[in-house]
């Protein structure tokens, strides 16, 4: 998942850009949750889907993006990747945290060999901080820091910019841009009547202008009732026995 992640993502910042997402706006009546209280009631969700889009541009070259989908749960988290390339769609993998497991889909789900095309190895920290990395948890570290997040917004609509220096900021972006700082850090971000983060737009830019970033997050289903099966028999191979059978 670490070169899957490394790959995909270098390619992206040294190559990439991409269009920003619309966000969904959400209506109705104004969330009685600030900021800081919508992000803590996301963090603790039991479950829910995401999309994410992430940008890395750089001056002159093709526009590219990394689309993300998945679904967390308690335990439980699921991702697919599509690399797309001036609209034309690139390799995609997918990887699974489920429980003491991570399952590394092979590129693209072809077979490797007969009906294989997962890794399972041990679900370490440094795995699932891997995984982590495309899900909302970054962006809902930045939204943390801003410093009025502790105010209402009519309809539940933030915007602002937070120090692009704070450690906890400069960690978070790092993870999405491979370790690229931006600056001039800004967002918007819609809460929902339910209190929860619905959506996320954040957006940076390089100290020299070269590059810039922009990261989309759309959330929902919370706390809808679902499971992610892991593969089923036959259809992977277990890390562990392979060194056992060396």
């Amino acid at each position: 998942m670490q070169a899957m992640h490394r790959s995909l993502l270098l390619a992206i910042v040294s190559t990439f850009a991409v269009a920003s997402v619309a966000l969904a706006a959400t209506g109705g009546k104004a969330p009685k949750t600030t900021l800081v209280q919508a992000v803590g009631n996301t963090d603790r969700a039991p479950t829910f889907e995401y999309a994410m889009d992430i940008s890395v541009q750089r001056r002159g070259l093709p526009a590219a993006h990394l689309r993300v989908r998945g679904i967390h749960a308690r335990g439980e988290q699921f991702v697919h990747l599509q690399e797309v390339v001036a609209k034309a769609k690139g390799p995609h993998e997918s990887a699974l945290v489920d429980g003491a497991f991570l399952y590394e889909g092979s590129p693209n789900g072809v077979a490797v060999t007969g009906r294989i095309r997962w890794l399972r190895v041990p679900a370490s920290p440094s795995a699932v901080d891997a995984v982590h990395v495309f899900s909302p948890s970054p962006l809902l570290r930045v939204l943390d820091e801003y410093s009025l997040g502790k105010t209402r917004a009519p309809r539940g609509l933030y915007r602002g910019s937070v120090a692009f220096d704070d450690p906890i900021v400069l960690t978070a972006l790092s993870s999405l841009a491979g370790g690229i700082e931006f600056r001039d850090v800004r967002f918007t971000s819609t809460v929902g009547g339910d209190g929860y983060v619905h959506t996320v737009r954040i957006t940076g830019r390089t100290a020299d202008g070269s590059r810039t970033l922009d990261v989309t997050a759309h959330l929902y289903a919370f706390g809808r009732p679902f499971s992610v099966a892991p593969p089923g028999e036959g259809t992977f191979l277990d890390k562990n026995l392979l060194g056992l059978a060396e």
